[in-house]
């Protein structure tokens, strides 16, 4: 083993990739530190003339000038015999190799099974089922704790809570069936009417849109006080006044939530369903509210079993 050779076998991995790149050695990313270290040597035995005034290559070429040269021993000239020429070795595998990869303007990829272990590793291969599973699901974690942060960082938690908070109780279910009243009967004394029409947007892909809104003129007639008063003294001021007469909670609510469903069931039965009184109006009425007598039957009967269910609850 010569010194130069073992100079380089000194060095580090990292370090040898360094010195290939200084000495400008190239296509030896895939080579193992044994193959980049005979690569080396031959480059730099090659390029001697050129690198020998490096000062930084001076331990390596001191180290060729003092290895000893082995010389092949010459026999004596006799008469009848000739001069032994000497043998030339067989350059080995590795140095064709070595030779290959200078002119070669690519890196051998199946030369050993090392090197082809190397390539195999390069390789970019799809995942695996399991991993797979569990990028998407630390994908989806961190969607939702992303939406969740900015969710609590709004107001709209807090809505939310006060909605469900009204909408839990009985005052909240009757408030609920009287707009769903209210909106029914809306369509019948404030129809729409034509405002504007809005252009085709293309890009969007939306035609034109026509605008209407509520025509308030109707207001100022009877066509609109009449359903509306009417409904509302069935629906809410005769109910109301027998919950307050009709009070059988002890005091503790100024107005009985089970003598309120009660009421709206007996009036809406005599008036709607009995065709009591009303007249057009009645018909209005009946006709804008959903479900008619019955939807207005309906809303009493939830509200009185929400009555019966919270006063259940309470003893």
């Amino acid at each position: 083993m010569s010194g130069a050779i073992y100079w380089l076998q000194k060095q580090r991995k990292s370090e040898l990739a360094g010195l290939a790149d200084h000495v400008g050695l190239k296509n030896y990313e895939n080579l193992l530190k044994p193959d980049l270290e005979v690569a080396l040597e031959e480059y730099m035995r090659v390029n001697q003339t050129k690198l020998a005034n490096d000062p930084s290559l001076e331990p390596f070429f001191k180290r060729i000038a003092a290895s000893p040269i082995k010389r092949e021993s010459v026999g004596a000239i006799t008469s009848g015999d000739e001069v032994r020429k000497p043998r030339v070795r067989r350059q080995t595998k590795a140095r064709e190799d070595i030779e290959q990869l200078f002119s070669d303007p690519e890196p051998p990829t199946t030369r050993t099974p090392q090197t082809a272990l190397s390539l195999s590793r390069s390789i970019p291969l799809p995942p695996s089922p399991a991993a797979l599973a569990d990028r998407i699901e630390t994908q989806t974690t961190s969607l939702s704790n992303s939406i969740s942060t900015y969710l609590s960082s709004t107001r709209l938690p807090s809505v939310l809570q006060a909605i469900r908070a009204t909408l839990s109780s009985v005052v909240g279910i009757e408030l609920l069936a009287l707009f769903i009243e209210a909106w029914g009967l809306r369509s019948q004394v404030l129809p729409l009417r034509y405002l504007t029409t809005l252009p085709a947007a293309p890009a969007l892909g939306t035609g034109e849109l026509a605008i209407k809104i509520p025509d308030l003129f109707a207001m100022l007639t009877m066509g609109f006080w009449g359903p509306v008063g009417l409904w509302a003294l069935t629906s809410v001021l005769l109910p109301l006044v027998g919950a307050w007469f009709i009070n059988l909670t002890e005091g503790t609510q100024s107005y009985d939530p089970v003598s309120f469903n009660v009421v709206k069931a007996l009036v809406a039965w005599v008036v709607y369903v009995r065709n009591g009184v009303g007249g057009e109006s009645r018909v209005v009425v009946e006709r804008g509210v959903p479900g008619g007598a019955q939807g207005l039957l309906a809303g009493a009967s939830i509200g009185l079993l929400a009555s019966l269910y919270e006063a259940v609850l309470r003893k």
